[in-house]
């Protein structure tokens, strides 16, 4: 028989999901206007739902060429009552988000993810559009770029993936504004990183987002008034 060279390690690539509790009145709020709080809170754990088994399925059905960690990081902490509710797949890490605004809780996702990993993920939970085809292209994007993003066509980004952490693309950044994609394009050329992007997707923040949900799921032609 002969010998053969011993296998590398695959690369290990972190997703690192950022999220609220899909509590009423906490989740969702510009959607209560359309949903009520209650339809609101409801739709953001549908979405949650989704997004966390598209990544429990990559933890499962991993491509040869890398293999996948979950972490999800949670506000309010993992030992709340408002995430008892929500199903959480087998594999996926609770973490605690840590910062004094979004820039901060996702640098630290990304210096906490990147301790174990070769490249990390940041996603939220509100993107419907995001599932684990955009995951697994992310993935072998970074294999050839430093980093990588999918815009919003709200001017934001629903997906950011890099290689190693620069501080510069989460400081200073006016976040749930239309310039926060094409700052980080800025920083990221600043920082020498190369990346590339995907085609734009659709967060759901406002009413009028709701025409790009999933068309099966109902909120996508809501008529309920807010309760």
């Amino acid at each position: 028989m002969n010998s053969s060279e011993p296998s590398r390690p695959l690369p290990k690539v972190g997703i690192q999901i950022i999220a609220k509790a899909p509590l009423a009145g906490l989740a969702k709020t510009r959607l209560i206007p359309a949903l009520g709080a209650y339809g609101a809170a409801s739709l953001a754990k549908k979405m949650l739902t989704k997004i966390l088994q598209d990544c429990a399925s990559l933890l499962i059905d991993t491509p040869t060429e890398y293999r996948f960690s979950v972490n999800l990081w949670m506000t309010p902490s993992a030992q709340s009552p408002a995430w008892r509710t929500v199903d959480i797949p087998d594999g996926i890490g609770l973490c605690e988000q840590r910062g004094d605004d979004l820039g901060e809780r996702m640098g630290n996702a990304a210096v906490q993810g990147l301790v174990n990993t070769d490249a990390v993920i940041i996603i939220g939970s509100d993107c419907p559009e995001i599932n684990a085809s955009v995951l697994r292209w992310a993935a072998a994007a970074l294999h050839e770029h430093d980093a990588c993003m999918v815009p919003c066509a709200d001017g934001g980004y629903a997906l950011i993936g890099m290689r190693s952490y620069e501080s510069r693309l989460f400081t200073n950044i006016p976040w749930s504004t239309d310039k926060v994609a094409e700052l980080t394009r800025r920083r990221l050329l600043e920082c020498g990183m190369s990346y590339i992007e995907c085609t734009a997707v659709h967060d759901i923040d406002e009413s009028a987002d709701l025409q790009y949900l999933p068309p099966e799921w109902p909120e996508s032609t809501s008529e309920q008034s807010p309760v």
